[in-house]
């Protein structure tokens, strides 16, 4: 399956489109990646007004925005109690009276069933955190402040707090190798409880949609969105689509000094990723967007 590369997601970020909370978060949704996702769903008929969509991993609820918009019922599920804060705030924010779509952030786990019904939803769309993601243990910036790879005034945000998404549960705490010989490691069994729910909600005409991206670990590139489709594969679901959401735009060119033409790059990655690159790190240029379908038992 060859992917298709989508160009131009990262041009726009949420500047004023989010309460002040909600920028604490460390993994939210890029929003042209999102109206991309939105766009392809509507177009191959998986989404019209009145169809519900379910996020396991809710965050500070910026899927909900274009599904206010558009008459789609969405819910998000958020272990963390500060980001189902700020998640109903937003959603208080972007809040119209002409607006017919519903937008509700649950506080729980997604693990569990949550009280929600099976085969009740039409979309599964989320983004899953890395695995030992909030215990610092790759390399460069992660949630919480570093001297080496924050400014100080990162030190006082909420995401620098040593009980920040310490909340049992959390994927984000999962380990990524098993305690064990033969065990599987935290983060595999718990995001197979959590893909296992996913499936149980979806309808058997539905689609899950994943945003993942791989991350360097010891100099290493880790092949996590590889992973995850591993997990998903494993929980019940096919990879129908994959999609490369570019972090680097096709080469322009311009002229150098003595005339010539040389190719340009217009990048989307952070100044240490770029940093780090130029002295050698693998690159990873692009999101990756992994549409998937359940896989039926005959």
């Amino acid at each position: 399956m060859t992917p298709q590369e989508w160009y131009g997601c990262f041009r726009h970020s949420w500047q004023n489109l989010l309460v002040p909370e909600a920028f604490q978060h460390p993994g939210k949704y890029n929003r042209g990646v999102l109206d991309r996702i939105y766009d392809a769903l509507q177009a191959a008929g998986y989404l019209r007004p009145g169809y519900r969509i379910h996020d396991p991993f809710g965050g500070v609820g910026t899927a909900a925005r274009r599904a206010l918009a558009a008459g789609y019922h969405w819910q998000g599920v958020e272990i963390e109690a500060h980001h189902v804060a700020a998640a109903q705030a937003n959603f208080r924010l972007w809040r119209e009276g002409w607006m017919t779509g519903t937008a509700v952030m649950l506080h729980g786990d997604s693990r569990q069933d949550n009280g929600l019904a099976a085969e009740s939803v039409d979309v599964v769309m989320g983004s899953p955190p890395y695995d030992d993601l909030l215990n610092s243990s790759g390399e460069g910036p992660g949630a919480r402040h570093d001297s080496k790879h924050h400014r100080p005034e990162n030190s006082r945000k909420i995401s620098s707090a040593p009980d920040y998404g310490a909340t049992p549960g959390n994927l984000a705490l999962a380990a990524s190798r098993p305690r064990r010989p033969g065990e599987l490691p935290a983060f595999d069994r718990d995001a197979l409880l959590i893909l296992g729910q996913c499936r149980r909600l979806l309808r058997p005409a539905g689609i899950a949609v994943w945003v993942t991206k791989d991350y360097i670990r010891h100099g290493r590139r880790v092949p996590f969105s590889d992973r995850w489709e591993t997990l998903c594969v494993r929980a019940g679901f096919i990879c129908v689509q994959r999609v490369r959401a570019m972090l680097v735009d096709p080469p322009a060119f311009q002229l150098t000094i003595d005339g010539t033409a040389a190719p340009a790059y217009k990048q989307y990655k952070s100044q240490w990723r770029r940093d780090a690159e130029a002295k050698g790190a693998p690159a990873i240029d692009h999101e990756d967007v992994r549409f998937f379908v359940k896989r039926t038992d005959n």
